[in-house]
């Protein structure tokens, strides 16, 4: 019995020895787990507080400037406006001031009818578009949206030609008419991506709205509306809500420095009542519960040939050239 008390004892006394190097074991075992994790801590935190005592400002201008021309070229590669990136005296990267002020134009011009009765709206945009080409803005940076269902239609008795008045002394389709939405391609939709820059990845560059926070754009639709909206080719309308929102995101992503906004349709002016934007100037052919008319019937194609309004604006444009310094206040 005595041997068996002796041995249970030693082999108690055996696991307690076995535990407390197990014991031991583990937590030396953490302690150097905790030395490394922390050794790395130190090793990563060092240089990004106190750069200057391991890369020099040489190194860290290089670095700066290989991501600054990465960055434009996935941009450019995408087919997204960039941001231009300048490197400055010292070789760190920055971004444009957005003070920097206006320094190129932009129009959207926006025809929303379709069908040969509808022939006064699309020389209305046709009209707006021969000026603002005229005057300085180039196709690369104008957008233009209408149905083109006029030009060559079967009761067009001058195919291929769309005239700006009864006395059809003024072709407004020409031969350098760049449309870049055409037919069924103008839609709200279509519009309100353009605007706010939301266009798929495979929109060819003169479908996509390129401004930047430099930039003065001209906005000018037209159509059949009403209070607070202009249909769309007698299938959808837009709103004022919509198109407000539209410019509130353009100028919160920085896609202009000033807004010129024009529309002619029945009750025109309701459609801009909600924009809330900075910077945003707008003019409409009628107020609320006011009709926008027509003007000039060619008894031969037994249409109106344009609207009152946009007549009178291309009317006074006509004596403006790109050195006129004559502002909205004369028009």
């Amino acid at each position: 019995m005595a041997i068996e008390v002796n041995g249970a004892a030693s082999a108690a006394a055996k696991g307690r020895s076995g535990r407390r190097w197990h014991s031991r074991v583990l937590l030396r075992t953490s302690a150097i787990l905790a030395s490394l994790i922390l050794a790395c801590l130190v090793a990563i935190a060092l240089p990004l507080t106190f750069p200057g005592l391991f890369v020099s400002a040489q190194q860290t201008a290089q670095v700066e400037a290989f991501f600054a021309r990465n960055h434009q070229q996935q941009q450019q590669q995408s087919g997204h406006p960039s941001w231009d990136v300048p490197v400055t005296a010292n070789g760190s990267a920055a971004r444009l001031a957005d003070d920097a002020g206006h320094t190129n134009n932009w129009a959207v011009l926006v025809s929303a009818s379709k069908f040969w009765f509808n022939y006064r709206h699309m020389a209305n945009t046709l009209g707006m578009y021969r000026t603002v080409k005229r005057l300085g803005i180039p196709d690369s940076h104008i957008i233009l949206m209408l149905a083109d269902d006029a030009a060559c239609n079967s009761r067009n008795l001058s195919p291929g030609y769309v005239w700006a008045e009864p006395g059809r002394s003024l072709d407004l389709y020409g031969q350098n008419v760049e449309v870049d939405y055409r037919g069924y391609e103008v839609t709200v939709e279509a519009v309100l991506r353009l605007l706010t820059g939301r266009v798929p990845l495979n929109t060819p560059r003169s479908k996509r709205l390129e401004s930047d926070s430099r930039s003065n754009v001209f906005l000018y639709m037209t159509g059949h509306g009403g209070d607070e909206f202009l249909k769309f080719q007698d299938y959808e309308e837009i709103s004022a809500f919509d198109l407000a929102d539209a410019i509130e995101q353009m100028w919160e992503k920085k896609r202009y420095h000033e807004l010129f906004f024009m529309i002619d349709t029945c009750q025109a002016n309701t459609m801009y009542s909600k924009i809330y934007s900075p910077h945003v100037i707008a003019t409409g052919s009628s107020k609320k519960d006011q009709n926008s008319y027509s003007h000039g019937t060619d008894e031969e194609l037994a249409i109106a040939m344009s609207d009152r309004f946009t007549l009178e604006i291309l009317d006074y444009m006509e004596s403006v050239n790109k050195t006129s310094s004559r502002s909205l206040q004369d028009l």
